[in-house]
């Protein structure tokens, strides 16, 4: 029974530190980010990709943030994106789409 409650409270502990939905549905986008744009410089804030999480439906979450290329350079430029993860039983979140909103602006001079 003190097992039980022990368990209880570290499930309850972690998702309060951000081990919930949202935090796991950032992290799969953050990672799909990386597999995408391997060999670019970027930079992506998934607490903020996480506190913009919205249930489309009871086990799919629509997630958007934006992504800063080239911070601190010349070419530096901005970049919004749209990712959208599915929760399956005890599978690890899954991207089921990974989407970038390309804007026409000229980068920064």
């Amino acid at each position: 029974m003190r097992a039980a409650v022990m368990a209880m409270a570290l499930a309850v502990l972690l998702t309060a530190c951000g081990g919930g939905r949202e935090q796991m549905a950032a992290h799969a986008c953050e990672a799909a980010v990386k597999n995408k744009l391997a060999g670019r410089t970027f930079e992506l804030d998934p607490k903020a990709l996480a506190a913009r999480a919205k249930a489309e439906s009871g086990d799919i979450l629509s997630l958007n943030s934006e992504i800063v290329f080239d911070r601190g350079l010349t070419s530096e430029y901005k970049q919004t994106f749209d990712c959208k993860v599915r929760f399956e039983g005890d599978k690890e979140p899954a991207v089921i789409l990974l989407q970038f909103n390309w804007s026409m602006e000229e980068p920064k001079k």
